[in-house]
């Protein structure tokens, strides 16, 4: 540091050291919460299959259908109890239990 203020060395490994900050941690939280979202919708898939062998066993429904958050989850009995959605991203997924 000169009488002028900050030199042009100083500014750039402080840019350096902002980019690799913010360009390696952002896609660690972006890739984190969208793990947490993934894993946060098949905990609901199973407490929906859980509320369906409930509803199975008082009215002996077959199948059913249950809101959570904005997702509509669908749960039926086959041979298998199975509850299928659709993922935040728009893809179905189909959860199973055997």
């Amino acid at each position: 540091m000169n009488e002028k203020g900050i030199s042009w060395a100083e500014t750039m490994l402080s840019l350096a050291m902002v980019f690799v900050l913010f360009g390696s941690l952002l896609p660690v939280l972006h890739g984190m919460h969208e793990k947490l979202q993934l894993k946060r919708e098949r905990a609901a898939a199973f407490e929906t299959m859980y509320e369906g062998a409930i509803e199975m066993q008082s009215e002996n429904a077959k199948s059913g259908m249950r809101t959570i958050n904005g997702t509509v989850y669908h749960w039926q009995m086959d041979t298998h109890m199975c509850a299928s959605y659709n993922t935040y991203k728009g893809e179905p997924e189909v959860v199973c239990l055997e």
